[in-house]
C-alpha cells in the first residue's frame, strides 16, 4: 500500500470528521433515532411509561454495563490478536480505541462507512501498516459473514410463528440473501479473482457508456481489482499458513461477540420485570443483526428501533417495547459511541496538518 493511498484514506477521514459533516451526520443520527424512539412510544399509547421505570430494577442496568464492557472488550479483543502479531507491542487498549472510534464514525454516517476508516486511523497512528490491517479485517469481515447466515437460520428455526408477520419479514429475508450472496461473491473472489475482475471490466464498460466523464476514473479498474484481490489472497494465505489457528480464533470471538449482545437484551427485559423465554429473546437478536448490518442509515437508525420493536411486539407487552428499545440500543451503540468520539477527538492531531504530515506516534 503506497503513501498516496495512506494519504487518500487521511483526506477522506478528515472530510468526514470536517465540523460541518459531522454535525450533519450527528444531526440525522439523534434525529432520526429519537423520532422513531417517540413514534415508537405515542404508537403504542406509552402513558404507564414513568411507572414502568420507576420500577425498573437497577441491578440489572448495573449488569447492562457489564455486558457492554465486554462487547467494547470483545470488538477490540477480535482484532487485536492479529494486530499483534502484525505490529510487535500492540496493545489491547489500541485495539479498543479502534473498536469505539469505529462506533462512534459507523454511527454518524450513511450505511455506516466511515468506522473502517476511523478503526484504520487509530491502528495506523501506532505503526500498523495499512495492508496488515486490511488482512485483519478481511478475516474478520470472513468471520461475520459466516456467522450471520448460520445465526440468522437458527433464529428462524426458533422463531417460526413467533413474530408478526409483514415487512420485518420482508427485511430478515433481505439480510439474509445479501449474507448469502456476499459469502458466494467472496467465494468467488478468493478462488477466481480473474472472474470477479471480468465482471467488474463488464460494468465499467457500461458505465462509461451511460456516463462518458468518468472513462478517465474507471479506465482498468477490473484489472486493478483483480490484482488487489490476488495480492489479498496471497497475504492472507501467507499470514494463516503461519497461524491458522488465528482464523478459528476471528470467528469463535465473532461467536461471542454477538452472543454477548443478544444475551444483553435478555437481562434488559428483567430489568423491567419481564419474562420471556431467553432462546427466544436470543434469537430475535439474532434476526434484529441480520437485518441492521447493512442498514443504510447513520448507525442503523430508525431501522434499528423499528426492528427491535417490531419483532419484539409478539413476545412483550406493547407498554415495554419503547423503553426496552431505548435501553438497549443505548447500551449497545448510544454510550459507546460517545465513548468512541472521545476516543477520535483524542486521537486527531491537536493542529490541524496535512495528510503527509500525520506522523506515526
Amino acid at each position: 500500500m503506497s503513501e498516496l493511498e495512506n494519504k487518500e484514506r487521511i483526506e477522506k477521514l478528515d472530510k468526514i470528521l470536517n465540523a460541518k459533516n459531522l454535525r450533519k451526520g450527528i444531526f440525522y443520527f439523534v434525529f432520526i433515532s429519537l423520532a422513531t424512539l417517540t413514534g415508537i412510544y405515542l404508537y403504542n399509547n406509552s402513558g404507564s411509561v414513568l411507572n414502568i421505570w420507576k420500577t425498573v430494577d437497577y441491578r440489572y442496568i448495573l449488569l447492562g454495563f457489564v455486558f457492554m464492557s465486554m462487547d467494547l472488550f470483545l470488538g477490540g479483543l477480535r482484532n487485536h490478536i492479529f494486530s499483534k502479531s502484525f505490529a510487535k507491542g500492540m496493545s489491547l487498549m489500541v485495539a479498543i480505541k479502534a473498536n469505539m472510534a469505529n462506533i462512534f464514525l459507523g454511527a454518524v454516517t450513511p450505511s455506516q462507512t466511515g468506522g473502517g476508516l476511523a478503526h484504520w486511523y487509530i491502528f495506523w497512528k501506532r505503526g500498523l501498516k495499512t495492508p496488515d490491517f486490511i488482512t485483519l479485517s478481511f478475516i474478520n469481515f470472513v468471520s461475520t459473514i459466516i456467522f450471520f447466515p448460520l445465526s440468522g437460520l437458527m433464529a428462524m428455526r426458533i422463531l417460526k410463528d413467533k413474530i408478526p408477520d409483514g415487512f420485518i419479514n420482508y427485511l430478515v429475508t433481505f439480510g439474509f440473501s445479501v449474507f448469502t450472496t456476499l459469502g458466494i461473491v467472496i467465494l468467488v473472489a478468493l478462488i477466481f479473482p480473474q472472474v470477479i475482475g471480468k465482471i467488474i471490466s463488464a460494468l465499467s464498460f457500461v458505465l462509461v457508456k451511460i456516463r462518458p466523464s468518468m472513462e478517465e476514473k474507471l479506465s482498468g479498474f477490473g484489472d486493478k481489482a483483480t490484482k488487489s484481490m490476488v495480492d489479498y489472497r496471497k497475504s492472507m494465505a501467507l499470514f494463516l499458513a503461519k497461524r491458522p489457528w488465528l482464523l478459528f480464533f476471528s470467528f469463535l470471538i465473532t461467536v461471542l461477540l454477538y452472543l454477548n449482545k443478544y444475551v444483553t437484551a435478555y437481562f434488559l427485559l428483567l430489568a423491567f420485570g419481564v419474562e420471556a423465554d431467553f432462546w427466544t429473546i436470543v434469537a430475535i437478536q439474532a434476526v434484529v443483526y441480520l437485518i441492521l448490518y447493512f442498514a443504510p442509515t447513520p448507525g442503523g437508525s430508525g431501522i434499528a428501533e423499528l426492528s427491535i420493536s417490531g419483532l419484539m411486539a409478539g413476545i412483550i407487552a406493547s407498554d415495554y417495547l419503547a423503553s426496552f428499545t431505548l435501553l438497549y440500543r443505548s447500551f449497545l451503540v448510544f454510550i459507546p459511541a460517545l465513548l468512541g468520539a472521545f476516543v477520535m477527538l483524542s486521537e486527531l492531531p491537536r493542529e490541524k496538518k496535512k495528510p503527509e504530515e500525520v506522523y506515526l506516534t
